[in-house]
């Protein structure tokens, strides 16, 4: 009975030790990067940090944000982290108190400038707005933003919505800033259509629908890397920069585990894995960019100088007015 019984014992306690093993954080990230990129990220998240599972819904920064608002509504933020293109969002967050006040150690190694001075988020990747333009179809692109208002290029223009994408939110607040609403009729005036996102607007530039468009500039280099025929300008007067912060939930039921990811993106590693999955240029100086990109210092010296205070407190009437001036 003896020898039984500490059969049973041993057999119990390698049962429990296998559901210790077997059992997972699981962490769930609202987000904007896209399904493609940020799901080969989770995969290599997952193999560093085996003991956390990462969940992700993906949609656009305007689809994410009214999923938060239904679900606060109804009593329950199911979000763990949250990772958007328009970093004022973060903001709105912050002013609702649904952001956790955390800054993951990794934090210190990203330019200031990349981090939120109340800390409650720092930038997880970098990209640009830029032009792009099919280089099968034209030879001497547009360098500024106001070059696309030239009547050449009725007919040929194509960007994101702002209703969908965080990005194209930020990018119609700083061109409105800069040039007034009588740009976006000029924009009117020469036709340009509305798709829905950067990778849709890329797609048509790269079939020929449109000769030029608005993108991000890391869409232009991986479309670039399979050998489609994109280029794309960083304009004189300045690309718009978009920094895409993570934050995490306060009303987050998995902080340790948040906390963890977040710090994953903001590591060595984590800023290495952006680089390749998604050519994007790292917030970290101590990781290099993609090939043929601009270093993140002078990239940061080039652009529109709008604050994130300013962006926050136009995007509204001038994504708005984007729309409707364009569509109407």
């Amino acid at each position: 009975m003896t020898k039984r019984l500490a059969m049973l014992m041993v057999g119990g306690l390698m049962l429990l030790v296998g559901f210790g093993l077997m059992a997972r954080d699981t962490v769930l990230l609202y987000t904007s990067v896209p399904i493609e990129i940020v799901t080969r990220l989770q995969k290599a998240f997952e193999t560093a940090y085996p003991d956390i599972k990462l969940d992700i819904y993906r949609a656009g920064t305007g689809v994410i944000a009214a999923k938060i608002a239904t679900e606060r509504e109804a009593g329950r933020i199911l979000a763990d982290l949250v990772w958007v293109a328009d970093y004022t969002y973060l903001e709105d967050l912050k002013k609702q108190d649904l952001l956790y006040k955390y800054l993951p150690p990794e934090a210190a190694s990203v330019p200031a400038a990349l981090v939120d001075p109340d800390g409650y988020y720092a930038g997880g990747r970098v990209f640009t707005m830029v032009i792009a333009y099919n280089t099968n179809l034209v030879t001497d692109p547009p360098q500024r933003w106001t070059d696309l208002l030239a009547p050449k290029w009725k007919g040929e223009l194509v960007t994101g919505n702002p209703e969908y994408s965080g990005s194209n939110v930020v990018a119609a607040a700083v061109l409105g800033m800069e040039y007034g609403l009588s740009y976006f009729h000029g924009l009117r005036e020469n036709e340009m259509a509305v798709v829905r996102g950067n990778s849709e607007a890329a797609a048509a530039v790269i079939a020929g629908e449109y000769m030029v468009g608005l993108t991000l500039d890391n869409v232009v280099r991986e479309q670039q890397a399979l050998g489609l025929p994109i280029g794309m300008v960083y304009p004189e007067d300045g690309p718009i920069f978009l920094l895409s912060p993570v934050g995490i939930m306060s009303t987050s039921q998995s902080l340790e585990a948040a906390k963890t990811f977040a710090g994953y993106v903001l590591s060595v590693e984590g800023q290495q894995a952006l680089v390749e999955l998604g050519m994007y240029l790292p917030v970290r100086l101590d990781v290099p960019g993609p090939v043929g990109a601009p270093t993140l210092t002078d990239l940061m010296a080039s652009v529109m100088p709008y604050t994130v205070r300013e962006i926050e407190t136009n995007k509204d009437f001038f994504s708005r007015e984007y729309l409707r001036i364009l569509i109407e």
